[in-house]
């Protein structure tokens, strides 16, 4: 059986941004990140905030395969300070940040989306000093 999706309204995705504004304690100056999240959210047809609420032990976004200590606190200045951050972005909201970020193509290159949602998730980090990083975490 097929299910037909009605594409989210300009309300439903508002209401969800407001969602992901609510559950990070009303934190100024991340509307554009709550409502990239929540559009990404609606466009897949996910469930609602907690699609990319990430589990404590797995928020460090050095983690990412290629994001070192230069590149996280570039990021944590931009406003992307969690891996569900970096997991709600959409392909065109990356390609921006990469740009601000002068990355020249590094963040889709080294797939830096799928790598945030893979370890909200609670997969293993790609790179092995990335693995015993986050083992230590775990312990």
């Amino acid at each position: 059986m097929t299910q037909n999706l009605m594409p989210a309204t300009h309300d439903q995705i508002a209401a969800l941004a407001y969602s992901f504004y609510e559950a990070e304690g009303r934190p100024e100056g991340r509307a554009e990140i709550h409502w990239q999240r929540a559009y990404e959210a609606a466009s897949q047809a996910q469930p609602a905030p907690q699609a990319f609420a990430a589990k404590p032990a797995t928020t460090d976004i050095s983690l990412i395969d290629g994001v070192g200590p230069v590149l996280t606190e570039k990021l944590k200045a931009a406003g992307y300070a969690t891996l569900a951050d970096i997991a709600g972005l959409t392909v065109a909201a990356l390609e921006k940040l990469d740009a601000k970020l002068n990355l020249k193509g590094r963040a889709l290159r080294e797939d830096w989306i799928a790598q945030a949602k893979e370890l909200v998730a609670g997969a293993t980090p790609r790179a092995k000093v990335d693995q015993k990083k986050a083992a230590k975490v775990k312990a």
